[in-house]
């Protein structure tokens, strides 16, 4: 289940970094030469944010996100498992409560308000939907991590 998920973000992630790195030099461009593209500090903003949120679930698909175990190392194989196991429901319940329950609020909020991205023209609501998409994402990866984890003990 990891692995097309994986796929996915990659292939996400490399889109976005690409057009956010595009847009941050059309950004650099447009202060020197004055050509009046207002919309492209904008439009870093919102590509910086979904890169940040697909980034960020990459990286917890790969288990190369920022984690301090010097403490559970020094434990055995059982409590190890444990604990993991344990950051992983912990990880499953904050992406559903906070990124997908908070995260479509605030989509939807956003969206029946009719706020707008004034440079874009396009509804705030997409900027805030990556919150509840990689909401998502880490939900089904936390799930896998935890069954991963008690199939490896058996």
């Amino acid at each position: 289940m990891l692995k097309p998920i994986s796929n996915f973000l990659k292939a996400a992630n490399v889109l976005c970094m690409a057009a956010l790195l595009l847009t941050v030099l059309l950004v650099i461009i447009d202060a020197k030469l004055k050509l009046g593209a207002t919309w492209a500090s904008e439009l870093s903003t919102f590509l910086l944010g979904w890169t940040v949120m697909l980034g960020g679930s990459l990286a917890y698909a790969q288990k190369a996100h920022l984690g301090l175990d010097i403490l559970v190392s020094k434990f055995d194989n059982d409590t190890q498992a444990a604990t993991k196991t344990t950051g992983h429901i912990i990880i499953l319940a904050f992406a559903c409560l906070v990124m997908i329950y908070g995260g479509a609020r605030i989509t939807f909020q956003r969206y029946e308000m009719e706020q707008l991205l004034p440079g874009l023209g396009i509804s705030k609501a997409w900027y805030y939907l990556c919150l509840p998409l990689a909401g998502t994402l880490i939900g089904l990866i936390a799930t896998a991590h935890i069954f991963n984890n008690s199939s490896s003990k058996n």
